[in-house]
């Protein structure tokens, strides 16, 4: 590349000309001093990390990434392409590309909000959907055709990105469900009205799902990515100045959630019929990161935050080739978990802060219940208060024990009333078979 951020700089220049109406002499000859968001450090690492990952590799994949701060919007990095002298055209603004299962928190969202936990359950399995008043039939595949056959949690569907999951869900909230999260979460391409749209199907850009994903990591707040935040002519007169005008669009309580659940892509805890999708990354990280994958037969993404940054990565081909080369697979995750980490370098390791009306417990992250002494794997996960579970995990107890050997002292109230930790399954049936 021959400058700092050609693509950030097309960006800026950009705005100038169509939304703050500046014409490129003012913008050449006026003296004028343009304060922008960039974060030379964090820049640098990009441009660094996608000459060593792709460019040194030889490989001919594209790319696109960007970076903001989720609590002020400020876009701290962006890279639109491999080569901008080859191709100015901005992969992170411009294109619009399939965003694979990095869609799914959106869908899961909408259903938090209707009344999943996640601690909810639903069976993984080969399963056909009649629709179109049954004329019409989808089935969708796990990866490698891999699935529990048997009933799983929806924090353990996130974090091993079960695919039939996701679609049961979809057909559970009905489809204007994810049109409508799509909107809530301000992207400015439209999510379409099919049973696949789960699966990231509809096309996005790159800056959008960045902005959608801020609204997890800042607790639910509609904030603009930023580029300029002050415009001074000669003298240092203000002739613009950005002012933070983030809205509260999201239930805190419910983004707390999600993102706890999204920690869940880097938690062997979570394995089941396939390992969690931040596994093959595991070992670069060394903070608290909430994160999903996501793939299509032409694309590679990865897109996550920690308390202080949020980034997203898109890896593919500008002419839709399919990605059949093993390094395809895993460049995106390389080149997120290697940004993250040199960007945050010289920063303290932050925690999520948990909400205050969100209750911590230790789960059966496949059942969803109460985890026991006998569990052999347990994760602690954060829910909305009076949505925790209450029933205690019994599958993994011996013949001679029972859960009072177990717990002592503590009552089984299982028998509540609470839905928390039921099987949604067999209130999907009638669009099953």
């Amino acid at each position: 590349m021959t400058q700092t951020a050609p693509y950030f700089q097309d960006r800026v220049h950009y705005i100038l000309q169509n939304q703050l109406g500046m014409t490129d002499r003012q913008i050449e000859l006026g003296g004028l001093r343009i304060h922008t968001t960039l974060n030379v450090k964090h820049q640098e690492a990009a441009e660094r990390l996608v000459k060593e990952l792709i460019v040194n590799e030889g490989s001919k994949l594209q790319v696109a990434l960007t970076s903001m701060d989720p609590e002020t919007g400020y876009v701290t990095a962006m890279v639109g392409g491999t080569d901008y002298v080859k191709s100015p055209f901005n992969r992170a603004t411009q294109a619009i590309r399939q965003p694979g299962s990095t869609i799914k928190p959106l869908l899961y969202y909408a259903a938090l909000e209707s009344g999943f936990d996640p601690a909810t359950t639903m069976k993984s399995e080969l399963t056909s959907f009649r629709y179109n008043d049954g004329e019409d039939v989808y089935a969708p595949h796990n990866f490698n055709n891999r699935y529990s056959n048997d009933e799983i949690t929806l924090a353990q569907a996130i974090g091993i990105s079960d695919n039939v999951f996701a679609v049961k869900t979809h057909f559970f909230l009905g489809f204007d469900a994810l049109i409508d999260a799509g909107k809530q979460f301000g992207l400015s391409t439209p999510i379409g009205s099919e049973p696949s749209a789960p699966l990231g199907t509809s096309e996005v850009r790159v800056i959008d799902m960045v902005k959608a994903y801020s609204m997890f990591a800042n607790g639910g707040r509609d904030i603009a990515p930023v580029f300029i935040t002050k415009i001074e002519d000669p003298n240092g007169t203000i002739l613009y100045e950005y002012e933070n005008e983030g809205v509260q669009v999201l239930d805190p309580d419910q983004a707390f959630v999600m993102t706890d659940m999204l920690t869940g892509t880097f938690d062997p805890a979570l394995n089941d019929h396939s390992s969690v999708t931040g596994s093959s990354v595991l070992d670069s990280v060394t903070r608290p990161y909430a994160a999903k994958t996501g793939s299509t037969l032409w694309d590679r993404w990865m897109i996550g935050y920690s308390p202080q940054l949020v980034s997203g990565v898109w890896t593919g081909y500008d002419d839709n080739s399919e990605m059949t080369l093993a390094y395809d697979n895993t460049v995106a995750k390389e080149l997120w978990v290697g940004f993250m980490e040199a960007a945050l370098e010289d920063e303290e390791v932050a925690e999520f802060v948990p909400t205050e009306n969100v209750i911590k417990v230790e789960v059966d992250p496949h059942t969803g219940k109460v985890a026991t002494k006998d569990c052999p794997v347990t994760r602690e996960m954060y829910f909305v208060a009076g949505t925790e579970p209450t029933e205690f995990c019994q599958t993994h107890i011996g013949e001679d024990r029972s859960i009072r050997d177990l717990l002592p002292g503590k009552k089984n109230d299982g028998d509540s009333g609470s839905d928390s930790g039921k099987s949604l399954f067999d209130r999907v049936v009638d669009w099953i078979f």
